[in-house]
């Protein structure tokens, strides 16, 4: 016991240390940040490609093709101001918070610094195909979407990170700095001059590093950082084993009591985010989607009311529980399960330190993910292709991330009914562990018989036994 006690300790301290890291916690705030925006281009999606698509829309048949083609154009208006300037927004989000960490005392300025150097990374020519036009033109001065949008996360990524910690740097010194004296400047004024040594020798730097990769290697940054790093990480999170391992991770660091959003999910998500994308914009285009596992993946099939597919939990207490305590429970953690919001389960349950419940919170959604894996690829259902937040309830997010496909919804309630019954065995062998409960004995009117005195003594022997079965079950929650 003290061995495995000190194993889980050691998990739980590197666990806890990755957790903290100041770089983890910068990409979890950034990525965070950007759901509002992620949220309305899915939504602006699919109105423009499911009910408003002047060919195969819902109400095509209603309104002319050049009216809904007009009505497209908000849509489209509105993915311009969202998923094609996303890395924009996710360099200067994270370069905010990376700076805050740091203890800069004008993070606003470590974001400006970030959106200059990734429009320093651009090509100074690019490939454009023009409209009505079958061969693409070298045309410059252009900064195409591709790079800007999701394309260009991990440039961002590493634009934020690296730019903020040498601008960082470079501003604490007090001999780069411009300081004025008087009370009549105002604090902009005397911010902005303050900072620009440290503005200007960060963009050289990084104009130089740009420069330089491309002489040496006649390669731009983004298609260095995408041969090196973004396709093999999209590989990896996209391929069964891959996800599978990275979840298995998720799901025992939650059980372990450790959140896992500071730990795998910014290892996770950003890959799993331009996949979601690459689906996206083949979706909008009417191209073949290319990728089955997408970040929304994760939230339909295996994380259904949250990490475990509790809500099979849930569901679970109420038909097969015969602890009172626990249908109680159930009943006030099911409506925020509806939202994928399960902490109050995984830490009152408890799940945490729980090896029985620990099993199939563990194991269960990595059976659903390959049986979704599975229907997909056979074409037994469609690929996601519409963003979904994680807090959209279920069946609605199957139906909306599928682009409208029941088959999604048909598949996410068949694994819930399969993730109830692989709960059922667990919770039962559990409840059993908590020993009989027993309910309050009515107070009668005292007989002198001596079967009443039989019968008391009886009510009394058990009533002792199941207080000596609660104080025991009651040490070994302390131990949880």
């Amino acid at each position: 016991m003290k061995k495995e006690n000190k194993v889980l300790q050691g998990i739980n301290n590197f666990a806890r240390k990755m957790a903290s890291m100041i770089y983890f916690r910068a990409l979890r705030d950034g990525f965070v940040s950007t759901v509002p925006f992620l949220v309305l281009a899915g939504i602006m999606i699919l109105i423009n490609n499911i009910i408003i698509a002047p060919d195969t829309g819902w109400i095509a048949g209603f309104v002319s093709a050049d009216t809904l083609t007009t009505w497209q154009e908000l849509g489209n208006k509105i993915i311009n101001g969202t998923l094609n300037c996303y890395s924009l927004m996710i360099g200067a989000l994270i370069a905010n918070s990376l700076a805050k960490n740091r203890g800069e005392d004008n993070p606003i300025f470590s974001s400006l610094v970030t959106i200059a150097v990734i429009m320093i990374f651009l090509p100074l020519s690019n490939s454009v195909v023009p409209n009505g036009a079958e061969k693409a033109v070298e045309i410059s001065g252009v900064a195409p979407f591709s790079y800007l949008g999701t394309a260009g996360i991990f440039v961002a990524i590493f634009a934020a990170i690296l730019s903020t910690e040498l601008f960082v740097r470079i501003s604490q010194s007090d001999k780069l700095k411009l300081k004025f004296s008087g009370n009549g400047i105002p604090p902009a004024v005397s911010q902005s001059f303050e900072a620009m040594a440290s503005i200007m020798i960060t963009l050289l730097i990084f104009a130089l590093l740009s420069f330089g990769i491309h002489q040496l290697t006649n390669m731009e940054i983004h298609e260095l950082i995408n041969k090196i790093i973004q396709a093999p990480l999209i590989h990896l999170t996209t391929s069964l084993p891959g996800f599978i391992i990275l979840c298995f991770f998720t799901n025992l660091l939650f059980a372990l009591g450790i959140h896992p959003s500071g730990i795998v999910n910014p290892i996770l998500e950003p890959p799993l985010l331009v996949a979601m994308n690459q689906n996206t914009a083949a979706f909008a285009n009417h191209q073949e989607i290319p990728n089955i596992i997408v970040l929304p993946f994760r939230d339909l099939y295996g994380h259904i009311g949250g990490t475990g597919s509790t809500i099979a939990l849930i569901i679970a207490i109420f038909i097969f529980s015969r602890k009172k305590v626990n249908r109680q429970f159930a009943g006030m953690t099911g409506p925020l399960g509806l939202f994928n919001i399960n902490e109050p389960v995984i830490y009152g349950f408890p799940v945490v330190f729980n090896p029985l419940i620990m099993i199939p919170f563990i194991l269960g959604p990595l059976i659903s993910f390959t049986i979704a894996y599975f229907a997909t690829w056979a074409g037994l259902v469609s690929k996601i292709v519409v963003y979904v937040p994680w807090s959209m309830p279920p069946v609605i997010n199957a139906w909306v991330a599928s682009g409208g496909d029941f088959r999604n919804v048909i598949l996410q309630v068949l694994l819930i009914v399969m993730m109830v019954m692989i709960y059922f065995p667990f919770l039962r062998a559990y409840e059993n562990s908590m020993g009989v409960e027993v309910e309050e004995p009515v107070t009668e009117t005292p007989s002198v018989s001596s079967e009443s005195n039989t019968e008391q003594q009886t009510a009394t022997a058990t009533s002792a036994a199941s207080a000596e079965a609660s104080d025991e079950f009651s040490d070994f929650t302390d131990f949880m």
